[in-house]
């Protein structure tokens, strides 16, 4: 235990730090490694490290190599090895990984950790949790995700081609998966935090005190998206032409085709217009949209930037027009709060966003755009008012980098935090 009374002893606080400083966390997530997620970059490697805040992670590596601890000032990265081209390299690498994260657990239950944090993995937040409660460390369960309701849903609509018994275990982890996480981990833990309103309403729903529960929705680190410090691009495609932008990781899905349609339709009634799509597509994926554009006689009429560099994409966010905001509403999507939407607006763009929990209350509370329905008609004609009426657009545009400062600037969401964090360690 004696690396939990670090906080008052090795490490001593003057008034003027952060209560955070010396706290070490254990901080075990799915997500790939060297970190690309802006909430685990910015909040946590950046904001709340800044703080004095120390955190091991267990996270996956991207690439192969050997077992290692890469430290980083003061974040511990505990990599298992990893070697894809072996024989069995998938098995070796899940058998790898548990080796290590026990270990990292039976380091929780003696003690080594001020608070241990799990994010998105259900049934690993079993063994933490009961790590957590013999160690009397505080235990916090991010949820960033529906991460079993979205498995439960690619395997009863075949989502990703799988085969019938792969079908049938995808099921039943969700299944039995789902009973332990709500009625296990959630109780275990002492504190749950949640990506948004809507998110805390549903697990509410399964019975989980709201008390309980902390949304920190997604945001973005204002410095980074200054308009005034971005240079807009300058590609003479969009000269002379009315544009739009929309940033996406995936598209093949369906918000993109109705982006596709929007701009069918305003290139049908007399707008000269051109649609970027901002983000990596592969070879295979270009191939297949170009079909589709070449069938609504739109080849012309979209950029395809690929991936890029974050001050180059958003030069292309500060030279358009309109930016779009497509986001479903299926059981998985609804409780998200979209990224893209809060970038646009840190730019100064005006927006076009459909209808969606999160993105309806921004909008409307910020002022920086417009709300539509789902459907490429409706994304259509709320462009057209914006490119018909340039003042109006001007006015919405300005809203959103005062909204986003006051409200998803991940300084502020790091405040929330810690007041999370330093409650938890009061007690």
């Amino acid at each position: 235990m004696a690396s939990k009374q670090s906080i008052a002893t090795a490490d001593v606080i003057s008034p003027h730090q952060s209560p955070l400083a010396g706290v070490r966390v254990l901080f075990v997530a799915p997500d790939d490694y060297p970190a690309f997620r802006v909430d685990l970059v910015e909040l946590f490697s950046n904001h709340l490290v800044g703080r004095g805040l120390k955190i091991d992670w267990s996270l996956r590596p991207y690439t192969d190599g050997p077992k290692r601890v890469d430290v980083r000032g003061a974040e511990r990265f505990y990599i298992a090895r990893r070697q894809m081209t072996e024989k069995f390299g998938s098995l070796r690498y899940m058998m790898a990984e548990t080796r290590l994260r026990l270990k990292l657990a039976w380091r929780a239950t003696r003690g080594e950790y001020n608070l241990i944090q799990i994010r998105d993995q259900p049934l690993w937040g079993i063994v933490y949790g009961i790590a957590a409660r013999i160690s009397g460390t505080p235990f916090v369960f991010w949820m960033s995700y529906p991460v079993l309701e979205a498995r439960m849903r690619i395997a009863l609509h075949n989502l990703v081609p799988m085969s019938l018994p792969a079908r049938f275990v995808r099921l039943a982890y969700a299944v039995i998966g789902s009973v332990l996480f709500y009625r296990v981990v959630l109780p275990l833990s002492d504190h749950v935090i949640v990506q948004s309103k809507r998110m805390l309403e549903r697990v509410a729903e399964r019975g989980i005190p709201t008390k309980k529960m902390t949304p920190i929705p997604m945001g973005v680190t204002v410095e980074r998206y200054n308009p005034a410090s971005i240079p807009a691009t300058d590609d003479p495609r969009l000269i002379g032409k009315k544009s739009m932008a929309y940033m996406c990781a995936d598209v093949l899905n369906l918000t993109t085709r109705l982006t596709f349609e929007a701009l069918a339709l305003l290139v049908a009634n007399g707008y000269d217009t051109v649609l970027v799509i901002i983000g990596a597509v592969s070879a295979h994926e270009r191939e297949q949209l170009a079909s589709q554009l070449d069938r609504l006689g739109l080849s012309e009429r979209v950029i395809f930037t690929g991936r890029l560099p974050l001050v180059e994409a958003l030069g292309w966010v500060k030279r358009v027009d309109v930016c779009l905001s497509p986001f479903e509403m299926d059981a998985a999507q609804q409780v998200a709060t979209p990224t893209k939407l809060v970038e646009y607006m840190a730019m100064g763009r005006p927006i076009v966003a459909t209808v969606h929990y999160d993105q309806s209350e921004v909008v409307n509370r910020s002022g920086a755009g417009i709300v539509t329905a789902f459907s490429g008609e409706a994304i259509a004609e709320g462009v057209a008012r914006l490119f018909d009426d340039p003042v109006k657009a001007r006015t919405m545009a300005a809203k959103g980098p005062v909204w986003v400062k006051a409200n998803r600037d991940y300084a502020r969401l790091a405040d929330e935090v810690e007041r999370v964090y330093t409650s938890l360690l009061a007690r």
